[in-house]
């Protein structure tokens, strides 16, 4: 199944959980911006896991079908976790500049998020490059690990922050802290996709 056809439709996604989650902040409706950010990564673990469950039942032919198989999965899924960074640093922006609420460090993380949006998508640029040395098997490899280390250390985060109780809170932090579920979710869910079918590929290609 193919990402970029779904690519509208999570861009209309990352528009209405947005936009719904500055309306929950503007009328303090706490459980609506939790339920607009679950929303948002819902829907992209779903269009994850949806492309890359074929390759799963069978890497085998997906390597024959496609010699690049790894190559473009690695890909999609960087491109997928570049989304979920964009959506929390749009929805941090939007949020502490379209509402009463006023966080110093949601620029901070904001553009954190921003750049590593932006990273993400040259390394996808990148190994569209035919003569780059990230195309090597090695450097797929490699960012297969790094993709399990986002995950534990998502899994990490996301520990940390539903046992410190912050969830209860009434500090200006609580939309940030519902960003930050959703998207360590999404990023968890998907960075282990990302390395499974990694994997998957990488054993077919051993066996053929």
């Amino acid at each position: 199944m193919s990402l970029q056809s779904r690519i509208p439709m999570l861009m209309v996604v990352i528009a209405a959980s947005v936009a719904f989650m500055v309306a929950a902040v503007i009328f303090e409706a706490k459980y609506t911006c939790l339920g607009a950010a679950l929303g948002f990564a819902i829907i992209i673990m779903d269009t994850a896991f949806a492309i890359n469950r074929p390759i799963w039942s069978d890497a085998a032919a997906a390597i024959r079908d496609d010699p690049e198989a790894q190559l473009h999965a690695s890909r999609r899924n960087a491109r997928l976790m570049a989304l979920v960074y964009g959506w929390g640093a749009l929805a941090l922006f939007a949020i502490y500049s379209l509402t009463q609420l006023w966080w110093f460090h949601s620029w901070q993380y904001g553009a954190a998020m921003a750049l590593i949006a932006a990273a993400l998508l040259g390394f996808v640029h990148i190994l569209g490059d035919e003569e780059s040395l990230f195309r090597s098997q090695t450097s797929l490899d490699v960012s297969a690990l790094l993709a399990m280390a986002q995950a534990a250390a998502a899994a990490v985060a996301l520990g940390l922050l539903i046992t410190s109780g912050k969830f209860a809170s009434v500090k200006p932090d609580w939309p940030a802290n519902h960003v930050f579920l959703a998207g360590g979710l999404a990023l968890v869910f998907i960075s282990t996709i990302a390395a499974i079918t990694h994997y998957k590929l990488r054993r077919a290609m051993v066996g053929t």
